[in-house]
Formats: structure tokens, C-alpha cells, sequence
């Protein structure tokens, strides 16, 4: 049976074709998902690792609250730094200084999409093993007039050194002469955002407040472990001023960042799983209609003595062979789709850092054995009917389809759509994602089930327009009405499609309007009339707003200026969005 099963897909290719693009379409979806978010992931580990390269040990107050990221409590002295560089084993120290800094260009306008990206301001670490950013061009700055702004900043503005900028921040906009330009460890800047560095003493004057820090990093002696520079830190600054590791800071940033990215990441599992489903009923109903073809032959493989279970096994090899292929061809197509997701997410203003793919044997084995589980099971049923066809078939010139008069699937299929039907609405009514989600495959499942009972009925009601067309529309109703299964199952695939644009559909303008509720009412808190990425306020409100992910606008200060423009980030809390790392970069490692 296996040497037929083989000799069978060989002489009919083109159904193995159609059956297989169904599977390999959705493994590909699923691998490229898997690939692409590995690939995200260890990218900013690495990232973040090379970040926070040189630092032994990190100097921050504790906080109540876990603002992830590494982030500080309230903002330490900063005269706490000759105490820690006196500490036995340390090397050298820097302050972290962070806040909002917009970089304006030479029109006028902010630098960079700060409808998407923060823009903020750091000071310049003069210590290279605790300084992330690299000099590309020019100088670090030498003057509480001085700034140096990120390469992908620059190339925007079109400034290069020597250039003077104006600088929005805390107090009125001031104009600074850009004295270099930095990279990012190796990317352009810090994933995507606008950075403009500074003196610790400007730094202090327009992020923070005099002799203020968010944060002391350290760098150990040689031998030195950072375990017990820690510790010999800790000892000498107190119980009020928490010190940490550079391994723990690293490891903090990175389990952050994951838990940022896994509203997205499930997202795009979703929409992989729904690939997968509709290939299992793509799958279904191509072995449906195929076991149906090929009625007389099977009952001649019966009539001449193959039994009940080797037609049901050679049904179910011809599966494997084809999951087994599609799959290992989905697998490929998945890098393929991983590459995409990345340069579409670039094309909307995404940027992330570059680094290599990442191709890990898990995410390989989980899509090939989701795609031959899916492409086995949906073949499962078709096989058992295929099993039951009896050798007396091969006489008969037809099988009769009694499916629109089966009692049981009515009822079943009836049960099975009010059960959805009632999930979603009690989904909706009280805002559960996952019952509505649940609701609606059931309801599908429903339908299915109930389209050949209710193939009959609709193909009377909608072709007797057609019958006054003449002979043709005739036949075609009587031919849709003879099979109601097959009509039923021929309409199934058409119901699925309408159903994935409905979904995505409904998807986007939802994230729309979520996205659009949370900027007006981000702007009706701040006073102000918002205009594209602008603020215009009447009391010329600077807004200093938060790095860390999801933390709410702080630092608001009065200008004196009445008729200040000042850009704003505001990150919808309720929108799905590719989350920035941000907060990651908030204390410029």
C-alpha cells in the first residue's frame, strides 16, 4: 500500500501542490514568527550585553516600584561619587544623567518621528569602558555649550560638526554647537531614538537638577570580581543607595525587554495559529473531496482484499509525505517571511539594530511537527470515511450524499454556533479577548459543521434567480442542491477568507481608534492642542516625559515662554505596537 500511496501523489501533482502550499504557507508564517522574534531578542540582548559592557557594579536608589529596565528610584546626590570611587577595588566612576532633550533640525522641526520614538538627553560619559556610545565624527564635548547627537540624528538633519542646533528642554530652547556625533555601540542610534549628549554639568542644569544623578556606574580593578566590588560599595554608601551588578543590570534589562516585546510576539503567534488553522481546513477539505473522487478506487482496493485499515493508513501516509514536505519547505520560506517582517517593520519607522538571524533548532522543530500534526489531523477524518467505503462501491455509478437530512449533525452543528455565538457576545460585553477569540473558532466550527444541512435550503433561495436564466442556472442549482456536502465544503474556504479579512479588518480599526483615544486623551492631560507630533500650549508647558515603557508623562515644567512649540512622545498603552527599547537606553549605559 505504501508503494501505491507513493505511485498516487507522483501521478497527481497537482493536488499535492494544492494540499502542500496550504501547509507550507502556514509552517512559514509560524517559523518566520519564531525566527524573527529569537532573532529581535537576542539581537538587543546583545545589545544591551555590549551596553553594559564595562560596568562592574551600578550605583541607584531603590524603588518602591518595578519600573524594569534597571530603572532607579528618585535621583541620588551626586556627590555620592567621590565616596564610591574611594571604595577599595573601583577602577573609576560616571554619573547617569538622563531627561527630555528634543533635537530640532535646521527647518525647525523636531528631528526624528516623536509620535514613535522618545527623544531625550544623557550626559557624555567621559569613561570609554562605561560610555555605550562611540565617536564617529568630531569631538566629545568640551563645554556646557557643546553637544554631541546620535549618527542617524544627524544624517536626518543633515548637521555635521560644527554646526549650531536648538535644543528643546526643561527650560527655554537653547542653542548648542554640535561638537561630534556618536554611534551606538554599532548601531546608529538607540534604537531609533534621538540622543543628545551633554556635560554632566549641562546635563545636571537641563535633565535633572544641580548636583543631581539618576544613577553611578562603576568600573572594578583588574582581578577584582564584581560580586565583591559590590559589596565593598554597599558597605561604604549605606542602606539607603542600592548596589547591583553589572551581570544582575544586564540580566534586569534584558527580562525587561522580553516582557515588552510579548504582547507583540503573541500577536504574531496568533496570527501564525491562524494561518495553521485555515490550513487545516484547506487540508480537510482537499483530502474531503479527494477521498470522494476516488470512491470506486478504494472500493476496488476492497473488493480485491485490502482491508478497512490499509486504505485508512494509505490515506493517512499520503498526509505525512505531504506535511512532511510542505513543512521542511515552510521551514525554509519561514527565514525567508523572518527577513520580511524585519524590513516592513523598517518601512514603518521600526528600526532595529542589526545583528544575524537566528536560527534556533527549536523554533525549527516546534513549526515542522506543528505543520505534519496539523496537515495528520486534518486528514484523519477523510481517512476514516475513506475506511468505510464499502466494496460494493465500485458497482455504483454514484453515491448518494445524505448529509442534508442527518438529524445528528443539526442538532451538533447547532449547539456547537449558539456556543460561540454566546462566547463572543459575552466577550464583547465584557472586553475578554481570549472569549471572543474562543467564541468565534467555535462559531466557525459551528458552521461547518451545519453547512451541508444548510447547503439545500440556501442553494434553492439564491438560485432561483439563476433558474430564470435559462438551462445553465438549472443545473447549477440542481448540482449544488444533489451534493450539499461538497457545496458545503467548497463554500467553507470562501467563508474562511471573508472571515480573515473581517478579523483583520476589525483588528486595525480597532488599534486605530485605541491608538487615537489614548494620544487626544494624552493631550487633553497636558493642556495643550495637539498638532501632528507638536504640543502648542498656552502656558508654554515643556513636557518631560518618562523613558521607561508604559510609565506615565513626568517632569513638568513652566516655560516663560507663552508661544513654546515642543515635541511630545506619548505611547498608547492600549494599542498592540512593535514595543522601542527605550527604556532599555534611558541611562545611556
Amino acid at each position: 500500500m505504501f508503494t501505491l500511496t507513493i505511485k498516487e501523489l507522483a501521478a497527481r501533482k497537482q493536488r499535492l501542490l494544492t494540499t502542500a502550499v496550504a501547509v507550507l504557507l502556514g509552517v512559514a508564517f509560524m517559523a518566520g514568527t519564531l525566527v524573527f522574534t529569537d532573532t529581535v531578542g537576542a539581537t538587543f540582548d546583545s545589545v544591551l550585553a555590549e551596553a553594559n559592557d564595562g560596568v562592574d557594579a551600578y550605583v541607584r536608589t531603590p524603588s518602591e516600584i518595578d519600573l524594569g529596565y534597571g530603572e532607579p528610584g528618585p535621583r541620588l546626590d551626586a556627590s555620592l561619587a567621590e565616596t564610591v570611587a574611594s571604595v577599595d577595588g573601583v577602577d573609576d566612576v560616571a554619573l547617569r544623567i538622563n531627561g527630555y532633550a528634543q533635537l530640532v533640525g535646521p527647518d525647525g522641526q523636531p528631528v526624528g518621528d516623536v509620535s514613535e520614538y522618545p527623544a531625550f538627553g544623557s550626559s557624555w560619559v567621559t569613561v570609554d569602558d562605561l560610555n555605550p556610545y562611540e565617536l564617529w565624527t568630531g569631538t566629545a564635548p568640551a563645554g556646557d555649550d557643546e553637544i554631541v547627537i546620535d549618527k542617524a540624528s544627524a544624517e536626518k538633519a543633515g548637521y555635521e560638526p560644527g554646526d549650531v542646533a536648538t535644543v528643546l528642554s526643561k527650560g527655554e530652547p537653547q542653542r548648542f554647537t554640535i561638537a561630534g556625533v556618536a554611534t551606538f555601540g554599532t548601531a546608529d542610534s538607540p534604537a531609533g531614538a534621538t540622543a543628545v549628549l551633554f556635560t554632566d554639568a549641562a546635563a545636571q542644569r537641563l535633565l535633572s537638577a544641580p548636583n543631581q544623578a539618576d544613577a553611578i556606574a562603576v568600573t572594578a580593578d583588574d582581578g577584582v570580581s564584581q560580586v565583591d566590588v559590590a559589596a565593598g560599595i554597599q558597605a561604604a554608601v549605606g542602606d539607603d543607595v542600592e548596589v547591583i551588578t553589572g551581570a544582575a543590570l544586564v540580566a534586569e534589562d534584558q527580562a525587561s525587554l522580553a516582557a515588552d516585546f510579548e504582547a507583540f510576539d503573541t500577536m504574531l503567534l496568533i496570527f501564525a495559529v491562524v494561518a495553521l488553522f485555515v490550513g487545516a481546513f484547506t487540508i480537510n477539505n482537499t483530502f474531503s473531496i479527494t477521498v470522494a473522487q476516488r470512491t470506486r478506487e478504494m472500493a476496488m482496493l476492497r473488493a480485491i482484499g485490502a482491508s478497512g485499515r490499509q486504505v485508512k493508513r494509505a490515506v493517512l501516509t499520503e498526509a505525512v509525505v505531504i506535511g512532511a514536505l510542505a513543512s521542511g519547505g515552510g521551514l525554509a520560506a519561514g527565514i525567508g517571511v523572518a527577513s520580511g517582517l524585519r524590513a516592513m517593520l523598517s518601512q514603518f519607522g521600526f528600526d532595529l539594530p542589526d545583528g544575524p538571524i537566528v536560527i534556533s533548532p527549536t523554533a525549527m522543530s516546534a513549526s515542522f511537527a506543528a505543520g505534519l500534526i496539523v496537515t495528520v489531523l486534518s486528514a484523519w477524518l477523510p481517512a476514516r470515511r475513506a475506511a468505510r467505503i464499502a466494496p460494493i462501491a465500485a458497482l455504483r455509478e454514484v453515491a448518494v450524499d445524505r448529509s442534508a437530512v442527518s438529524v445528528r449533525r443539526a442538532v451538533v452543528g447547532s449547539l456547537i454556533t449558539v456556543a460561540g455565538v454566546s462566547s463572543v457576545l459575552n466577550g464583547l460585553a465584557s472586553d475578554a479577548l481570549a472569549l471572543v477569540g474562543l467564541g468565534a473558532l467555535a462559531t466557525l466550527v459551528g458552521v461547518s459543521v451545519l453547512g451541508p444541512v444548510l447547503a439545500r435550503p440556501v442553494a434553492r433561495l439564491f438560485g432561483t434567480p439563476l433558474r430564470l436564466r435559462g438551462l445553465s442556472g438549472e443545473f447549477a442549482t440542481r448540482n449544488a442542491m444533489r451534493n450539499p456536502k461538497r457545496t458545503a465544503r467548497t463554500a467553507a474556504a470562501l467563508t474562511i477568507g471573508v472571515g480573515l479579512v473581517a478579523f483583520i479588518t476589525v483588528f486595525a480599526a480597532s488599534v486605530k481608534t485605541s491608538t487615537a483615544g489614548s494620544l487626544d486623551a494624552g493631550s487633553d492631560d497636558a493642556g495643550s492642542d495637539v498638532t501632528g507630533s507638536e504640543v502648542t500650549g498656552s502656558v508654554g508647558s515643556l513636557v518631560t516625559t518618562s523613558l521607561v515603557i508604559g510609565a506615565s508623562v513626568s517632569d513638568v515644567s513652566e516655560s516663560s515662554s507663552p508661544t513654546t512649540r515642543v515635541a511630545m512622545y506619548t505611547r498608547p498603552k492600549t494599542a498592540i505596537r512593535p514595543p522601542t527599547t527605550m527604556a532599555a537606553m534611558r541611562r545611556l549605559r
